[in-house]
């Protein structure tokens, strides 16, 4: 196992108060044979000075410096320069676990596996931890029945809690112009490459959710590129994968229910009227019979819910769906 080399795309900007605690995080994984690559992408505080420091103290860490790209165009550019025989990604106010890549690469290597998943615990400001690790181990034999799974929500999105053989991410590039789930899309493209996938579901990542962060602020056009992406996949799966076309519909279906419900949870159901209305539609226009099939179940608790009372899932999203 020590032979593989994993490279580790990091991207940086502005994020001097949590950079070295990220970056010590790698340095100090339990496997060692490591490229670990900063990207920063044009940061205006301490960042580049810090990933500079870094890298005179360890060989392992490549710093690339360029004007501001968004972290699309970040992790893009560490992908150019990547090395190693897999590629896993982290970002620079996380925390990896320390065994975190020796365990993604064991779950390849076992499995034969030309990805390997792991799960994240969220961490949040007031201390508490919200942990959906089940324990449970799955090997996809195939990259259909993987997306089928992947399509329902039945496994995670993210980059950041995955290990990809590098010769499968050969041509795959981050959608850099969307802002919004360039992971999920990522994924996807992988996944088509891969002939076995392989999941663990043990935490291994910790995801920080800070006040002013991303992920939590008003809802912008930025979360509109979710379902132009959502589209984009259904396009490439009625070309190449048409007996699980139903299942890619089901997954717009999904992204239309959670940018409503994130709509209401950040106050853009008066800017995006308009727009609100087309979501309402397109899943009142859904086939049920399709959506009782494929659905989550929470998500078709939803699609039941707002196709009769908008009320009621504006209820529903108040007090049940607080992440």
């Amino acid at each position: 196992m020590d032979n593989a080399k994993i490279s580790i795309i990091v991207p940086v900007y502005n994020i001097d108060k949590y950079l070295e605690k990220s970056v010590d995080s790698l340095i100090n994984q339990t496997y060692k044979n490591l490229e670990i690559i900063l990207i920063d992408d044009g940061s205006s505080d301490n960042s580049p000075q810090i990933c500079d420091d870094f890298a005179k103290k360890d060989s392992r860490i490549k710093v690339i410096h360029q004007k501001n790209k968004g972290v699309s165009a970040a992790r893009n550019a560490g992908l150019e320069v990547a090395q190693g025989d897999y590629i896993g990604f982290c970002d620079g106010d996380d925390i990896p676990d320390k065994d975190m890549f020796e365990f993604l690469l064991k779950t390849a290597e076992e499995d034969n596996a030309d990805i390997s998943i792991c799960e994240v615990r969220f961490a949040f400001e007031d201390g508490s931890i919200r942990n959906i690790a089940t324990g449970e181990r799955k090997t996809w034999d195939n990259n259909e029945s993987f997306l089928c799974d992947f399509f329902r929500g039945s496994v995670g999105m993210s980059t950041y809690t995955k290990l990809f053989k590098s010769e499968i991410c050969k041509g795959v590039k981050y959608p850099e112009d969307c802002k919004t789930n360039e992971d999920k899309y990522f994924c996807f493209l992988t996944a088509l490459n891969a002939k076995k996938i392989s999941s663990r579901s043990e935490a291994k990542y910790t995801y920080f959710r800070r006040a002013g962060s991303s992920s939590i602020t008003k809802f912008s056009e930025k979360y509109f590129d979710c379902i132009y992406l959502a589209d984009k996949i259904l396009e490439n799966i009625k070309e190449n994968h048409p007996n699980i076309i139903e299942n890619a519909l089901c997954n717009k279906l999904s992204t239309v229910l959670r940018i409503y419900k994130l709509m209401y949870m950040r106050d853009g159901l008066q800017k995006f009227e308009k727009q609100g209305n087309e979501l309402v539609k397109y899943v009142k226009d859904f086939d049920k019979d399709i959506a009782k099939r494929l659905l989550s179940n929470k998500d078709y608790i939803r699609f039941k819910i707002l196709r009769t009372n908008k009320k009621l899932f504006f209820l529903m999203t108040k007090y049940f769906d607080k992440y």
